[in-house]
């Protein structure tokens, strides 16, 4: 298993949390993409030594990253009290692999594959509200989109209702390994089993593209993990993120 975390930690270092450079750190390694400042999982410092929680956040603040990632559980814990203190977002994250048949049958022949751009509206109303739903923020993570195609293949997966997309997923692959990122479904659309078609059907798509590997990350402390047990997935572990009060 802890091969596996350390097969899905080399996949987003490559992809979905990729820079464009890196800068040193004496806790780490701080990952900087210049073009997309506001997607902050192309920005952040991340920390790979023991280190108290202000020499953490100073590190942060002298490079510039407002977000800080924690691979290592246990001390991304040691660090919690500290950046709850100062008013920092606490995001438990879990990494999980599809490691069995899934519990839940889907009707795949409903999931289309679309163009990233079909699924704009979609986002855009499901992330109304929140913190990265400003339209500053939301045309970087877009655009994110478009570099994370640079350097591994992607692809877009919908469920349509009257020419609407009322769900979808990405799917990024690199070879053997794929990750399934950013599962969604319109409010009122719930409870019709739509996650499980677009996330089944980009499975199904990685597979026959020779994905062996394949695996999602999820709130630790959410519900959607529970819909991804019954797909199959198993928890790997889950690393801890910090995002700055400015960004709340």
């Amino acid at each position: 298993m802890a091969d596996e975390l350390a097969r899905a930690y080399a996949f987003l270092a490559r992809a979905d949390m990729a820079g464009e450079r890196t800068a040193d750190s004496s806790i780490g390694t701080a990952v900087i993409d210049d073009a997309l400042p506001k997607r902050l999982d192309s920005n952040f410092l991340r920390v790979e030594r023991e280190a108290a929680g202000e020499t953490v956040r100073s590190e942060a603040e002298r490079l510039g990253r407002r977000m800080i990632f924690v691979p290592d559980p246990i001390l991304g814990e040691s660090l919690v009290p500290f950046f709850k203190e100062q008013g920092w977002r606490v995001n438990r994250v879990v990494v999980m692999a599809q490691r069995r048949e899934p519990e839940r049958e889907a009707d795949l022949s409903r999931v289309r594959e679309v163009r990233e751009e079909d699924l704009r509206a979609a986002r855009t109303r499901l992330n109304a509200g929140r913190p990265w739903g400003a339209p500053e923020v939301l045309e970087q993570l877009f655009a994110g989109r478009r570099s994370i195609g640079e350097k591994v293949d992607t692809h877009f997966f919908a469920v349509l209702v009257d020419d609407q997309v009322v769900s979808y997923t990405d799917l990024y692959q690199d070879g053997a390994d794929a990750q399934v990122e950013d599962v969604g479904t319109l409010l009122e659309y719930r409870g019709n089993g739509y996650a499980t078609s677009v996330v089944l059907g980009a499975i199904a798509e990685a597979r026959r593209n020779g994905a062996e590997f394949v695996f999602l990350v999820a709130d630790k402390e959410d519900w959607p993990k529970e819909l991804y047990r019954r797909l199959g997935f198993d928890e790997l572990g889950y690393y801890v993120k910090f995002v700055s009060p400015a960004l709340r």
